[in-house]
């Protein structure tokens, strides 16, 4: 499974006036590159209580900004504004107990939980990886598809990816190859390579939606660009399948899209062969094999 850094977002609970101004004033020094300034303002406006800048002070002695790395101190204050209720710090605490010893995962269940109910799009997602898996929780495919499908609709791409596997295998919700494609589909747009890998294998089968070749090399050349290589090695599978045709001028720009404005990546040669993946307005998608790669031709130059 895909782990991804968890999304944080600002916002203030139960401030004070004097600590809103103390956290503004460190937010502006953080801004200007003045960490220790920063790390100075947010412990003033931490130690009187405001989650926003407890969690802030936490990252910086996590990172190591303004001041040497502290994990204790790090921990400290990302508990105290967990237990405040502010969100970010509840998934970092937890991303910090998924870290330490055996009996830690247990313990970023639980403060996952507490943010997921509350609506936290990156916790429900792990929560769901945790359910998945059945790591600091009882394994349940069922409350993973749960968690994962919640993230899912708040847009995180790989939580899209996540349920679209449990629909397309079955696993927690019943199979469906049609959630599994509006999911995928969600997620490679989104640019998640490895449900840009699984859209094309989907197309390549024909789950969920009529078998088209074109489209499944597109999705696979876009996941094996992001250094996927089990898209790379799907391609050759559905490229046999693409009408080819030749080059009859003596040497044709290949372009990054389907205009004379594009840049050029490539040239080829009369007599080269080409696979097609479709036209439009009279230019011609192509594979390039030696690219591992997509781009246009203009159709006149084709045989």
């Amino acid at each position: 499974m895909q782990w991804k850094k968890a999304i944080i977002g600002l916002f203030c609970l139960h401030t004070t006036p004097l600590a809103i101004a103390d956290y503004e004033k460190g937010a502006d020094e953080y801004q200007r590159g003045n960490f220790a300034s920063a790390l100075y303002e947010w412990r003033q406006s931490a130690e009187q209580g405001d989650a926003q800048s407890q969690f802030r002070l936490a990252e910086m002695y996590q990172r190591g900004k303004g001041t040497s790395q502290n994990l204790e101190k790090a921990h400290k204050w990302y508990t105290l504004a967990a237990d405040s209720g502010y969100l970010p710090a509840q998934t970092a605490l937890a991303e910090q107990y998924l870290a330490g010893e055996d009996t830690a995962p247990k313990l970023a269940a639980g403060w996952y939980e507490r943010a997921a109910e509350a609506g936290n799009a990156q916790a429900q997602f792990r929560l769901g990886l945790l359910y998945l898996e059945g790591k600091g929780v009882k394994q349940n495919d069922a409350v993973a598809a749960k968690w994962l499908e919640a993230a899912a609709k708040q847009g995180v791409a790989p939580a899209q990816n996540n349920i679209g596997s449990l629909y397309e295998n079955g696993r927690g919700v019943e199979q469906n190859n049609t959630q599994a494609m509006k999911w995928y589909r969600k997620a490679a747009k989104s640019g998640d390579a490895y449900a840009q890998n699984n859209l094309g294998a989907m197309y390549a089968q024909g789950k969920g939606i009529e078998s088209n070749h074109a489209w499944a090399v597109f999705w696979f050349a876009m996941s094996a660009q992001q250094g996927n290589h089990a898209a790379a090695d799907n391609i050759d599978s559905s490229l046999e399948h693409l009408q080819a045709r030749k080059v009859k001028v003596g040497t044709a720009n290949i372009r990054a899209g389907n205009s004379t404005d594009h840049d050029i990546i490539t040239k080829v040669h009369q007599g080269d062969t080409l696979r097609i993946l479709g036209s439009s307005g009279g230019w011609s998608q192509v594979y390039l094999t030696q690219k591992e790669g997509l781009g246009w031709i203009s159709s006149s130059l084709l045989e």
